[in-house]
C-alpha cells in the first residue's frame, strides 16, 4: 500500500477529508444531475420522460464514478512527477482527489451543456 504521507505531500493542506469529499461529490453529483436532465429529460416526449429519468441516475452515477478515477489518476502521474513513485489509481482514497473532484465536475457540465 502507498505511504499516505508521500500522497498528502501533493494534495493541498486541508483538502483531504471525508466530509469535504462527501460535501464535494453532492455538488458534482448535483451539477451533473441538472446539467443531464436539462439535455435528456428536457427533450424527451412526455412518453419517454420517465425513462430518460431512469437512465438519468444510471448517467449521473457513472459520470461521478469517472470523474473519481480521473481526478485519482491525475494525482498518481502528479506522484510520480514530483516523487518518482508510482502509485495505482485503486491505492488512492476517494477523499485525496477532493481538490480535483468539483473542477473536474465543473468541466464535465460545461461539456455536456456546451
Amino acid at each position: 500500500m502507498s505511504d499516505p504521507a508521500q500522497i498528502e505531500n501533493i494534495i493541498p493542506a486541508g483538502l483531504c477529508s471525508r466530509t469535504q469529499f462527501q460535501a464535494e461529490r453532492s455538488k458534482v453529483e448535483a451539477l451533473l444531475r441538472e446539467a443531464t436532465r436539462a439535455r435528456v429529460v428536457g427533450r424527451a416526449s412526455a412518453k419517454d420522460r420517465l425513462q430518460a429519468e431512469r437512465s438519468l441516475e444510471q448517467d449521473v452515477a457513472q459520470s461521478l464514478q469517472r470523474l473519481i478515477v480521473r481526478a485519482k489518476g491525475i494525482v498518481s502521474e502528479e506522484m510520480l512527477v514530483r516523487h518518482q513513485r508510482e502509485i495505482p489509481v485503486d491505492e488512492i482514497p476517494d477523499y485525496a482527489v477532493t481538490h480535483l473532484l468539483l473542477e473536474l465536475g465543473e468541466q464535465e457540465v460545461q461539456d455536456r451543456l456546451g
